[in-house]
């Protein structure tokens, strides 16, 4: 069904007199006094010229979003073109004032971007919608209201089921991405970089403590004193105890994270992923300046225990060295300064992530809490001592980048 509602604005209130035709010649309309019958404007239908102002420096709405628009643009398209409880989708999303003049006009939306940092401007945005203006009430000076609840999700890398049956090519096509050469006659080295072994972990599973113990083994009976493992995602105990079961053996290891199909995706437009064939020169020339391989970041996490209730803290955070990191280090007094946005699934089942508990920078408070409390529940059901919960914690770094950890804790 299409939705097209007229538009009006505002003007200076004015009065214009009606006007009758008699034999074909306009005249005003009088009364039986003989007095000219006005009619009072104070609005006027738009037209296709739309004079609404950009988005000034000092604006309270403004990201500092490159191509941020104006949330008067969009309430009037959104207005004109839905009613309420319609879904608004924005595919190219961006600092997501779709989603927010949605929101705030009653509209459920989707929003999609390829990029992590757009994605997490989008998510502060919303949980931050309490305090922007108003868009129906001027003489309201905020919202006043907290976002409905909304999931983020990354549906990105179910493409790498198209080569679940070809380990060989996967393999051959990661170590290219991470110009590394193959090497082969080994079980679980897969390729070398400079003087770096690289193990490429799997597609369908996190990389394991038991899988770093092995490729920690091989490195030492083979004779490489540096490794970088490879993975899409990580075993809540792998940062901490994997780089120090390597210490320990003498290998040099670096926890790298394999960029999402949709950043690989966004870096090979023209190619079909399902081949996984692209020119060494096209690796060289091009790949190598949009795709990029962070290493993962260190979380440490002190939990405490009294009763039913977990207190969680971060009390360090560490990002490996960048260019970018570089830039702001010296304004950086401590490394958890780093963190733009951290959040808690306090009874997580290992699928889906439900943001229970969230600290989050913003223009005001541009400080997040690194301490968290949650008191549980516990079922008459369960045993004194025998209660135990799974916690994950989210933490998305300044540049975008997201950090994850898994905690098991017993009350």
């Amino acid at each position: 069904m299409q939705v097209f509602n007229p538009q009006y604005y505002s003007v200076e209130p004015h009065r214009r007199a009606r006007e009758i035709k008699v034999n074909g010649i306009k005249q005003s309309l009088r009364d039986e006094d003989g007095n000219v019958v006005y009619n009072l404007y104070d609005k006027r239908l738009v037209d296709n010229v739309w004079n609404i102002p950009s988005l000034a420096g000092s604006s309270g709405e403004r990201m500092d979003f490159d191509t941020q628009k104006p949330e008067a643009l969009l309430k009037r398209i959104i207005l004109a073109s839905s009613n309420e409880g319609d879904i608004v989708a924005d595919f190219f999303c961006g600092s997501g004032t779709t989603q927010a003049v949605a929101e705030k006009l009653g509209r459920r939306w989707i929003g999609c971007d390829l990029s992590k940092f757009a994605i997490q401007v989008t998510r502060k945005r919303l949980l931050d919608i309490h305090y922007s203006r108003d868009l129906l009430n001027e003489d309201k000076k905020e919202y006043g209201k907290p976002a409905r609840p909304f999931e983020v999700w990354n549906i990105g890398n179910y493409e790498t089921v198209y080569w679940q049956e070809k380990q060989d090519e996967y393999l051959a096509f990661t170590l290219k991405l991470y110009q590394a050469q193959p090497l082969t006659g080994f079980r679980y080295l897969h390729g070398r970089k400079g003087d770096r072994a690289v193990h490429v972990g799997p597609l369908n599973a996190p990389v394991t403590m038991e899988e770093i113990e092995k490729v920690v083994i091989e490195c030492r009976a083979n004779n490489f004193n540096k490794a970088d493992v490879l993975g899409w995602e990580w075993s809540y105990e792998v940062n901490e105890l994997a780089k120090e079961l390597a210490k320990k053996n003498g290998v040099d290891l670096r926890l790298i994270q394999i960029p999402s199909v949709n950043e690989i995706k966004s870096a090979l437009v023209g190619f079909d992923l399902k081949l996984l064939r692209i020119p060494d020169q096209m690796v060289e020339k091009e790949l190598s300046q949009y795709i990029k391989f962070p290493e993962v970041a260190y979380l440490e996490i002190e939990t405490k225990t009294k009763g039913i209730e977990v207190t969680l803290k971060i009390t360090d955070f560490q990002l490996p060295p960048t260019a970018e990191l570089a830039e702001i280090a010296n304004k950086v007094k401590d490394s958890r300064e780093l963190i733009d946005y951290w959040a808690i699934d306090w009874d997580y089942k290992g699928d889906t992530f439900h943001n229970q508990w969230q600290s989050f920078r913003v223009k005001k408070n541009p400080k997040v809490d690194y301490e968290a409390k949650h008191k549980y529940t516990v079922a008459s059901s369960e045993e004194p001592g025998k209660c135990e919960k799974q916690i994950m914690v989210k933490v998305v770094d300044v540049f975008g980048n997201d950090t994850n950890k898994i905690i098991k804790v017993k009350m």
